[in-house]
C-alpha cells in the first residue's frame, strides 16, 4: 500500500511540476496557460513548440511516477542506500550482449503478437469497457505518432533520453527491482512472481492493443533479472528495445530504410516469426547459462 501511495502521489506531483515547468519555459514564446496545455494534449500539432513541451512533460511525469517512488520506497521502507544500486558492478559485456541480441531477435515475433492482439475483442457484455479502451488507444496512438515524427538528430537524442533511457531505468527499478522481488519473497515462486509483475507492468500502460506483447516483454526482462541477479541487465535490455524502435522510426522518417514502422507486422512472415522465436529462446538459454556460471565462480 505504501508503494502504491507513493506512485499515485508521484504521478500527481509529477504532472503538476511538468505543467509548471512548461508554463515557465513558454514565457519566452508568449506563455502557456492551462487551456493551452489541454489543447496541446488533444491537438499537439496546433501548438507551437509542442513537441519539446510534451517531451518535458513525459520526462518529468514518468520520473515522478516510476523512478522517484521506487527510490524513495527502496531508501526509506527497505533501508537501502541509493549508492548500493549505483555502485553495483555492471554485468559482463558478454551478458549484456546476449541480452541485447535476445531483445532484437524477439522483435519479428513480437510484431505478429501485436497484430494478433490488435484483433482481440472483449465479450459483448463488456462493450463499454472495450470502447473506452479503444478511445484511450486512439488518443495514445495520435500522441505517439506526433512524438515520433522527428527528422533531426537533436530530436532523436531527446526522444531516446525521454522514451528509452528514463523508462528503462524508472520502470525496471519499480517493477523488477521492487515489485517482482517483493512478490517473490512473499510467495517463493520465481515464475509466478515474474509473470504477475509482467501483467502489472503491461496493465499500467493502459494500452489494450499492446497488452500481451508487453506482458511477454516484461516477462523476458523479469527472467533476465532473476537469472543475472543484476538489475542493470533488464534496464539495458529495456533500453535497447525502446531505442531500437526510435532509431528505426528516425531512419524511416529520413527514408533511409523501407520498413513500415507503424505497421511492421505486414513485412513479417510466419517462417520469420518462428525463426525469431527459436533464436530468442536459444539466446535466453545462453543468458541463463552464462549467469549461472558467474554465480558459481
Amino acid at each position: 500500500m505504501l508503494l502504491l501511495g507513493l506512485v499515485l502521489l508521484g504521478t500527481s506531483l509529477g504532472n503538476l511540476l511538468a505543467m509548471a515547468a512548461m508554463m515557465a519555459l513558454s514565457m519566452t514564446h508568449g506563455g502557456l496557460d492551462m487551456e493551452d496545455i489541454a489543447q496541446m494534449l488533444q491537438h499537439p500539432e496546433n501548438v507551437p513548440h509542442s513537441w519539446w513541451y510534451l517531451m518535458l512533460l513525459h520526462a518529468i511525469s514518468h520520473s515522478f511516477t516510476f523512478l522517484i517512488p521506487g527510490v524513495i520506497y527502496w531508501r526509506w521502507s527497505e533501508q537501502h542506500r541509493v549508492e548500493e544500486f549505483i555502485r553495483r558492478p555492471l554485468p559482463s559485456f558478454v551478458l549484456l550482449g546476449v541480452a541485447c541480441l535476445a531483445v532484437l531477435a524477439f522483435m519479428p515475433m513480437n510484431s505478429l503478437i501485436i497484430e494478433w492482439n490488435s484483433h482481440l475483442y472483449l465479450p459483448q457484455g463488456l462493450f463499454r469497457i472495450e470502447n473506452w479502451m479503444k478511445r484511450k488507444e486512439q488518443e495514445l496512438a495520435v500522441m505517439t505518432q506526433f512524438l515520433t515524427s522527428f527528422n533531426s538528430l537533436s530530436k532523436l537524442m531527446v526522444a531516446i533520453t525521454v522514451m528509452a533511457i528514463i523508462p528503462a531505468i524508472g520502470e525496471e527499478v519499480l517493477f523488477r527491482g521492487i515489485i517482482q522481488r517483493k512478490i517473490f519473497h512473499k510467495i517463493g515462486d520465481m515464475h509466478i512472481s515474474i509473470w504477475l509483475t509482467a501483467i502489472l507492468f503491461s496493465a499500467i500502460h493502459l494500452q489494450f492493443l499492446g497488452f500481451f506483447p508487453r506482458v511477454i516483454l516484461g516477462a523476458m526482462f523479469g527472467y533476465m533479472y532473476a537469472w543475472s541477479r543484476n538489475l542493470w541487465t533488464p534496464i539495458f535490455a529495456h533500453f535497447v528495445n525502446n531505442a531500437t524502435t526510435l532509431l528505426m522510426v528516425y531512419l524511416s522518417n529520413q527514408q533511409l530504410i523501407a520498413v513500415d514502422v507503424e505497421n511492421p507486422e505486414s513485412s513479417i512472415t510466419w517462417t520469420g516469426a518462428l525463426m525469431s522465436l527459436v533464436l530468442t529462446a536459444v539466446l535466453l538459454l545462453n543468458l541463463k547459462i552464462i549467469s549461472h556460471r558467474k554465480a558459481v565462480q
